[in-house]
């Protein structure tokens, strides 16, 4: 079988990581033909190079939206004759459709990794991700709250939930070694996962630290994520954490396992959100994990058994959650290990790749 593969770039990000162990798996548990094809030059991730899987990137010349992009694509799949054309993103599977059309070509579309409160529905990139998901054979999600946000239904919309390769969670570097690296020089750490953006609540967050900074000296706060999608953001972030004793942000780093490991508990605060890798990594090291009961996060965390999920709480009651799980290291220990289990149970590269063989054998018709 031949899978062509269709993707912006290979920023740091969630959907990206889930494409690459997911090319991962296919390429050590099949026979298939792979192509990996790209807007951008971008690629963040450099184990890719070591992936079983051709690279070609069609970029842009000059403009955002460069319609070259139908024929480049276009031509690229008259030289690979694709099964299956896989999009992953709204402007991919837009410029995927002349292939799909004319020569017919299944096409699974993953545009959807989260679960946005409300979309414009005029606005351009809805659009053309309701155009999208015309011409897809199957709509595919990786939460039902984002099936459910799209308010797409039918038997064409199928959700495969995450997967995480295990092995990266093991021989990781000495704890305290990463500590110092990344100037950690407090007892207890607490991270955040999450771009720079609006769409997560890192003013939360910084609200959280600060009112604990003022009753305890002994917890570093670290922010970890993208800091260019949303320069403005980052910078009113950066001034307010500035201001904050024990708060530390840095761009997000490939190999995060590592530090997410060397901390003791995992916290995502965000307005909605598909199925965080985020919060996978932090329970895949065994962390107890506090997070907005938002979008999909209720179809991953386990309420007071793998975590905590919070809905209107104040700051002081969540900074209550984490000092309380600070200063009580059995119970940490406990949901940690249950989190842990959870992942190994529900959220293995082997069950999503399972999953994700048997789907292009249906849509392939093989």
């Amino acid at each position: 079988m031949r899978i062509l593969f269709f993707i912006e770039s290979l920023r740091c990000g969630g959907k990206e990581r889930r494409l690459l162990e997911l090319i991962q798996y296919l390429g050590q548990n099949t026979d298939y033909k792979l192509l990996l094809v790209l807007t951008e030059d971008e690629l963040h991730y450099k184990f890719v190079y070591d992936l079983p899987v051709n690279i070609r990137v069609i970029k842009r010349q000059g403009i955002k939206r460069d319609p070259r992009l139908f024929f480049k694509f276009y031509r690229l799949c008259n030289e690979f004759q694709p099964d299956i054309i896989h999009t992953w993103g709204s402007m991919p599977a837009f410029y995927s459709l002349p292939a799909i059309i004319k020569k017919r070509i299944p096409h699974i579309n993953s545009h959807i990794a989260d679960a946005p409160l409300r979309r414009k529905k005029y606005e351009f990139h809805s659009v053309i991700t309701s155009l999208g998901f015309i011409f897809s054979k199957i709509i595919l999600a990786n939460s039902y709250a984002g099936l459910q946000s799209y308010g797409v239904t039918g038997n064409r919309c199928r959700v495969i939930y995450n997967g995480i390769r295990l092995d990266r969670f093991s021989n990781l570097p000495d704890r305290e070694s990463v500590r110092k690296k990344f100037n950690i020089q407090t007892e207890f750490a607490v991270i955040m996962v999450a771009s720079f953006t609006s769409k997560k609540k890192y003013g939360q967050f910084l609200d959280i630290a600060e009112f604990l900074s003022h009753r305890r000296n002994d917890i570093t706060f670290l922010g970890i994520g993208d800091t260019r999608e949303d320069i403005s953001e980052f910078e009113k972030i950066k001034i307010r954490a500035a201001r904050i004793n024990n708060v530390v942000l840095n761009e997000k780093i490939e190999s995060v396992e590592s530090l997410v490991n060397a901390c003791d508990i995992g916290v995502l605060f965000t307005h909605s959100e598909g199925l965080s890798n985020s919060i996978i990594e932090y329970m895949a090291c065994g962390k107890p994990v506090i997070a907005n009961d938002a979008g999909g996060t209720s179809e991953l965390i386990v309420n007071n058994t793998t975590g905590f999920l919070i809905t209107d709480e104040t700051t002081d009651e969540v900074a209550g959650i984490i000092s309380d799980l600070l200063d009580n290291k059995e119970r940490r220990s406990i949901i940690g290990n249950n989190a842990r289990h959870h992942i190994e149970k529900n959220f293995t590269i082997d069950r999503m790749g399972a999953e994700f063989t048997s789907l292009y054998r249906e849509v392939a018709g093989k």
